[in-house]
Order: C-alpha cells, then sequence, then structure tokens
C-alpha cells in the first residue's frame, strides 16, 4: 500500500517523552499524554496521527481511512493545529483542503485524511466513523463527549482502532480524565480498563523550550510552578479550592463519639448523581465529613432507602437539602404528584431546605479547608469519602463570575458540603451536645 518509504522519526523530530508515548499507542487503545505547559503535547498528537494512518493503511491494505483530530472549539483547532500543519507537514506528504479542514495523505502513503473538528456540537458527528480519534485538551470536556465519541471509534475491517488524547490539568474535565487515566476508577460495565495508558509530559521534558520561558515558568508561585512545570494534576490553573491537599484533609475512619452532633445533606439526582454526606462536630467547632452516598440513575425511593440504611440508630440535629427539590416547579416526583422532598417525607426521609446563597457558601468552604502551619483544616473527610475527596479538587472558578464555580464540573459533593455549612451557621447549632444533654436527649426519645 504504502510505496515510498520514510523515516518517520527524522520527519516528527520526537522527543524522548513524545517517543514513550508513541511506543503506548502499539500496546493501548486510550493514551492520555498530559501534563505541564510546554511538555509538546498537541505537536505529538498530530504528528502520532499521521503516523497511525500510514501504519493502519499499511496492516490492513486499505486506503481512505479517517481519523479525526478534535478541540474544543474552531479558534482553538485553528490556533493549535490548523495553522501550524502549513509549515510542519511537508507538501509532499499530502495536501490540505482549507475549505473541508481535512488534510488528505498522497496515495503511496495510504491516502489517508486527518478531518480537524470541534466538539462545540459532538452530536453532529453521529454518523461518523473513525479509525482513529484525537482530542487536544480533553479536559475542557464533559465525559458525554468521551462516551459518545467512543461510539465513533470504528473502521471496518479494523479491529486495533486508536484513542489518542493530550490535556494540562484542569478543565470541566479534570475529575473524570484524572479518575480514568490515573486514579484507574472505572464505572463497573467497562470492559477496556487494561487498555488506557497515560504518558505524564511535563515541561522539563521539551529540550526545545527557551531558557527564558522556562525561567518565567520558574519564577511563578509554588503552586503554580508545580502544576505548570511539573504537571500536578492535583493543582492546575483555575482550581477553585486550591486549598485541598489529601494529605491534610483526609484521615482514616474512626468510631464518631455519641456526644458529637451529626448532620445529614443531600444534594438530588437522578441521571447525574444523587449525593447525600454525613457530618459530625467535634468540641472545636471541626467538622468530619464521615460518610457518602454517591450514584446516579437511581429512584427517590431507592435513594430514601440506601439513605435510611446508612442512618440506623444514628440522631441528626437536622437534615437539609438543595432548595429545589421543595418548590412546586423544578423537580417534581411526577409519578406521584408530589414534589422531591415530599416523596422522600412519605419514606421517612425528612428534609429541611438549605440557603442557596452560592458564594456565600463557598466562602465558608474557603475557611473550613484553609490551612496553616499553625491550624489544621476546620472540615476534615474520611478516606473513605472517596467521592469527595475526587471531586472537590477538580472543581474550577467560572469565567463569567470567577467568584463562583463552574457547574459544568462534578459539583455534587461541593453543593452537599456547602448547603450543610450554610444551615449550620445560620442555626449556630455547631456545638456538641455534653454528656449531660445526650442523656436528657436519649431519656426524652425514650419516653416520647
Amino acid at each position: 500500500m504504502i510505496t515510498r518509504k520514510i523515516d518517520f522519526n527524522d520527519l516528527a523530530n520526537f522527543t524522548d517523552k513524545q517517543k514513550e508515548a508513541d511506543r503506548a499507542t502499539s500496546d493501548y487503545k486510550y493514551i492520555l499524554y498530559g501534563g505541564a505547559m510546554g511538555g509538546g503535547k498537541s505537536y505529538w498528537l498530530r504528528w502520532e496521527v499521521l503516523k497511525l494512518l500510514m501504519l493502519l493503511a499499511q496492516k490492513h491494505n486499505k486506503r481512505g481511512i479517517r481519523a479525526g483530530l478534535f478541540c474544543e472549539d474552531y479558534p482553538a483547532l485553528k490556533d493549535r493545529h490548523l495553522s501550524r500543519i502549513m509549515y510542519e507537514w511537508p507538501e509532499w506528504l499530502g495536501n490540505l483542503n482549507k475549505s473541508e479542514h481535512e488534510y488528505t495523505l498522497k496515495p503511496e502513503y495510504g491516502a489517508g485524511v486527518v478531518c480537524f473538528r470541534n466538539l462545540d456540537d459532538p452530536s453532529k458527528y453521529q454518523s461518523s466513523e473513525f479509525a482513529i480519534e484525537a482530542v487536544d485538551e480533553l479536559t475542557k470536556n464533559p465525559k458525554e463527549t468521551f462516551d459518545f465519541l467512543r461510539t465513533r471509534l470504528r473502521w471496518p475491517g479494523i479491529d486495533d482502532t486508536k484513542f489518542l488524547s493530550a490535556s494540562n490539568p484542569g478543565g470541566i474535565g479534570h475529575a473524570w480524565v484524572k479518575g480514568l487515566w490515573m486514579d484507574k476508577v472505572f464505572e463497573p460495565t467497562e470492559s477496556e480498563q487494561d487498555k488506557f495508558c497515560f504518558i505524564r509530559a511535563t515541561a522539563l521534558d521539551n529540550p526545545y523550550l527557551s531558557k527564558s520561558y522556562f525561567d518565567s515558568l520558574k519564577g511563578l508561585p509554588e503552586e503554580m510552578r508545580r502544576a505548570y512545570i511539573e504537571g500536578d494534576w492535583n493543582l492546575f490553573k483555575g482550581q477553585y479550592f486550591t486549598e485541598w491537599r489529601d494529605e491534610r484533609h483526609t484521615v482514616e475512619p474512626f468510631a464518631i463519639p455519641d456526644s458529637w452532633k451529626k448532620y445529614r445533606a443531600y444534594d438530588h439526582g437522578r441521571d447525574k448523581p444523587a449525593c447525600c454526606k454525613w457530618y459530625a462536630v467535634d468540641y472545636d467547632g471541626r467538622i468530619w465529613v464521615y460518610r457518602e452516598f454517591y450514584q446516579a440513575g437511581l429512584n427517590i425511593d431507592q435513594i430514601a432507602s440506601e439513605i435510611n440504611r446508612l442512618s440506623v440508630n444514628e440522631y441528626y440535629d437536622f437534615s437539609v437539602a438543595d432548595p429545589s427539590i421543595f418548590a412546586n416547579t423544578g423537580f417534581i416526583d411526577k409519578s406521584g404528584g408530589q414534589t422531591i422532598a415530599e416523596t422522600f417525607a412519605r419514606y421517612g426521609v425528612m428534609f429541611m431546605p438549605a440557603s442557596n446563597r452560592r458564594v456565600d457558601g463557598w466562602q465558608l468552604m474557603h475557611q473550613y479547608l484553609y490551612f496553616d502551619d499553625n491550624n489544621a483544616p476546620k472540615m476534615l473527610y474520611f478516606k473513605t469519602c472517596k467521592e469527595s475527596i475526587r471531586t472537590l479538587p477538580s472543581l474550577i472558578h467560572d469565567d463569567i463570575r470567577p467568584e463562583d464555580l463552574d457547574t459544568g464540573g462534578e459539583d455534587h459533593a461541593a453543593d452537599t458540603d456547602r448547603y450543610m455549612l450554610m444551615v449550620m451557621h445560620e442555626r449556630k447549632t455547631a456545638k456538641p451536645l455534653s454528656e449531660i444533654e445526650l442523656k436528657l436527649l436519649k431519656f426524652k426519645e425514650q419516653y416520647e
């Protein structure tokens, strides 16, 4: 099929780290080449697509194989790729159709096509098929986009299709990207868990960076330096809860003393996860998040059943929920004609409405997560609260209203914390019961 041989390594001139990512495509299907600024991720992505097109054409003796190279919108596509291939890819290799945004390899290289596309509306590719998909800045997309693109990853007669991606930390998709490629947290139905591979790319891996650019990165504050130079996926540009550190905010579970006051908070969801969390407050006013329930796809009766099961033999000073579930308009349990809150009450789960003053709630979150050399955080999470630990540090600022967080992220666990903190402070009920108060309360409950 390919009649003219070329030395691809000389043509692409990959760095050692880019060569490592290139080798990974032989053994894995889903590759994430990600990390810091200046790691050469976009460069690797477009050249790797070219190489794979030629290899597939040769291996399967097929012409006209199509690959999709995607960015979140057209300006990003133009800036990162279309403006560069005119001087990077030699004329003898293929031709660019500017009106169609497609690059076609010459027949002697298999006549494969790189389709440059944007993801402002992924559904427009409903009828498309690609043997190779490549997404630049994957974290700028929700997981639904990745799930949809997987349905388009197919080509007649080719069973070794590839999904390539490159990304910096941050963005609305930070949590799910980190979850799949770094933390290896998969849905129970995921059948390709062993086909995901992450290659960390940092500024240190790129020998072509100018000294002045690298020096400017080294002069940044510590947190930005770690994110931009080292590609630390726990610190990144736009991160909302910059206070978060796993080593400072998470603890091993322990038995909660009976004298500590306890609370529950709930953020409703069905297609998106429902989140209920359990809190205890010690004598110093420190909050311990000691239990969580986090699951999508359940009806209210199933959610209520789980909350009741996890709440056996416990007393709560209050249980609070998203105020929208109390409205006659908005969330409605259409099967029974009741609001969500009324339906929960029917199953014995009694919620009171939380304040929905978002920015005020986030300010409380910042205060409770803050720590320094002399002060521990005022809110700590049991390590069993894995969804909170996974999602809270991944949230980002809203572009238009930076004091708020971007609701496009996975914010259910954060919203639940916000509801609890707002009500707790409005009611001023944080102080735990004394031993005498606890005995009086139990005595009262016994004879009521």
